[in-house]
């Protein structure tokens, strides 16, 4: 049995207009959401800066590692004009190394150009 209180049921249908309603839940949800995807759009595009100004440096010369050799050698060796100390910098990222210590002699070493 259905009961009815105060009155015939509303013939009222919804429209167009009424639109979406959102709690004040999902209004917070909506903004998070906004704001996670602009900070993470955000961090993109910096890394997508830095990577291009790593990218600088283009090896055109190599170099191979002579016994007792230092990356300090090579760095003054390669950019006499240079502070050694971010041509060594360079070096590391350019070829991938661990650190400034991690050469032996032999290998082979790409310089960046200045």
């Amino acid at each position: 049995m259905t009961e009815c209180w105060g009155g015939a049921p509303s013939r009222r249908q919804p429209t167009v207009a009424d639109g979406l309603r959102l709690t004040r839940r999902g209004r917070r949800l909506l903004l998070l959401s906004a704001l996670a995807l602009g900070l993470v759009l955000a961090l993109w595009a910096g890394r997508a800066d830095s990577a291009n100004e790593t990218q600088q440096h283009v090896a055109t010369e190599t170099v191979v590692v002579e016994p007792g050799q230092t990356l300090w050698d090579i760095a003054t060796d390669a950019a006499p004009d240079r502070d050694p100390r971010e041509v060594v910098a360079d070096i590391v990222d350019l070829n991938a190394l661990s650190d400034a210590g991690s050469v032996r002699a032999g290998q082979s070493l790409f310089l960046p150009t200045y």
